[in-house]
């Protein structure tokens, strides 16, 4: 009955991580993920050390959290990544003229102030 009692406590709190980890995911800051990593390491540990006896039901539940906080760390990523490559062309737009010759050929030449310089 304990052993049961601890599996199930276990499997709650592994859940009770992975809620916690998409609550982070979805409203940041990402780098609080850091400190959850030693008690998820802690408790996938315990999970896979074969010790306890997991139950088909308690193993697709995990399954479900983990990839969908997966899909959503993917997604982030994504995200990230469009808005360095907009901003990246914000910057090379703003940093750069282009002009065209004679045979329809893209010419870019770079400006010679600051991006700065020009705000002001």
């Amino acid at each position: 009955m304990l052993d049961s009692f601890t599996a199930r406590g276990r499997i709650r709190n592994i859940l009770k991580l992975l809620a916690e980890e998409r609550k982070i995911i979805l409203k940041g800051p990402i780098s609080d993920l850091n400190r959850l990593s030693a008690r998820r390491d802690k408790l996938v540990e315990g999970l896979t050390s074969g010790k306890i006896a997991l139950v088909e039901a308690d193993i697709k539940a995990i399954r479900q959290e983990a990839e969908r906080n997966k899909n959503l760390l993917k997604a982030s990523l994504s995200g990230m990544q469009a808005a360095k490559t907009m901003l990246s062309e914000q910057h090379r737009a703003a940093t750069t003229m282009g002009t065209y010759t004679d045979s329809g050929e893209r010419l870019e030449a770079p400006l010679s102030s600051t991006l700065t310089d020009r705000m002001v």
